[in-house]
């Protein structure tokens, strides 16, 4: 079980099938993400996705789907982390999903910090994002946190077809 407080009162805490609901609701509230990355609305489906999807070779204790919450209970943001992907060492964060209003305040950053702080603890050495070459924002985002680009991937998708930069973030003990 996770449970990692920010500062102003946010907390990132594990998320359970149970708050399916919830999920589908941020969705709908960040359907700016899923329009450019899908070409599509969520629906019940995407946020199914989230606890289920896995990549190669991984298990679901491997991976850890993560709630961010806002003192008023409001889950406002969602977290899809798996360890050792690709190599061991290396956390994939498959999702970094915040709520349109809650954008632009830091909260991103911060939330950052803490998982960099919790994953060092779980002997994390590196994260890794793909982020797709029309997300100038998030592409922003992460290089502004330090990621750079590794490579280039092609994501097929049943609606659309990405140009995807790979990108890493190395974790030193100055970052933690």
């Amino acid at each position: 079980m996770v449970n990692l407080n920010l500062k102003n009162d946010y907390r990132i805490e594990s998320l359970t099938i149970d708050k399916l609901i919830l999920i589908e609701t941020l969705n709908r509230k960040c359907s700016d993400y899923y329009l450019l990355h899908d070409g599509i609305l969520p629906s019940k489906r995407e946020a199914l996705e989230i606890f289920n999807s896995l990549p190669p070779g991984k298990n679901y204790e491997d991976k850890f789907t993560l709630g961010i919450y806002k003192y008023t209970n409001e889950l406002v943001g969602i977290i899809d982390i798996v360890k050792d992907f690709s190599v061991k060492g290396e956390w994939m964060l498959g999702l970094l999903l915040i709520e349109p209003k809650e954008r632009g305040n830091g909260l991103g950053k911060r939330i950052h910090e803490a998982l960099v702080q919790w994953a060092t603890t779980l002997e994390s050495k590196s994260f890794r994002v793909g982020v797709i070459e029309d997300n100038f924002r998030g592409k922003k985002f992460w290089s502004d946190l330090g990621y750079l680009k590794i490579k280039d991937a092609t994501v097929v998708k049943p609606e659309k077809t990405h140009l995807v930069d790979v990108m890493t973030y190395q974790i030193s003990r100055s970052n933690v």
